[in-house]
């Protein structure tokens, strides 16, 4: 599912964001030391300080955090502990849920040999990711790293 190209690409999207964000942040920096030194009027410094502080929470928020964290995910993905979990396939939810920063479809797999509902693991599957076409009672054997899927394959 995740291959070290993937780390690259997210890598190079996080620079070019970085980069985007920190043009602005720059220039209202400029300004806000230009106006301290120069003693401009204290209420202009302090709209500059505060558009800055802005600037940087808002757009870290909204651009950089999410490429930190799906990066960090595919880091461990290729790099993690993983483990494998054999079972039977029971359901996968269709709204994706939010989980420390990232969008997954919950899913469940029945690892025990009855079917009963305390064999039941739950697990993550990326949202970024096309939604395989799983059957109720289809075998499967799940890498995972925590309990997000990171590989999978039909059993055999």
């Amino acid at each position: 599912m995740y291959q070290p190209s993937d780390y690259q690409e997210n890598r190079d999207q996080l620079r070019r964001r970085a980069t985007a964000v920190g043009a602005p942040a720059v220039a209202l920096l400029a300004l806000t030391l230009l106006s301290f030194f120069l003693r401009w009027p204290q209420a202009v410094t302090m709209i500059l300080c505060v558009l800055l502080c802005s600037h940087i929470i808002f757009c870290y928020t909204m651009f950089i955090s999410p490429v930190l964290a799906y990066g960090q995910h595919i880091d461990h993905a290729l790099n993690g502990r993983v483990r494998d979990a054999q079972g039977a396939f029971v359901q996968m939810e269709d709204q994706a849920v939010l989980r420390e920063g990232l969008y997954f479809y919950p899913m469940t797999i029945n690892v025990g040999d009855k079917g009963l509902a305390e064999d039941d693991r739950l697990f993550y599957y990326d949202a970024n990711l096309p939604r395989p076409a799983w059957q109720p009672g289809e075998q499967l054997v799940i890498t995972s790293y925590d309990n997000r899927v990171t590989a999978w394959k039909a059993a055999e």
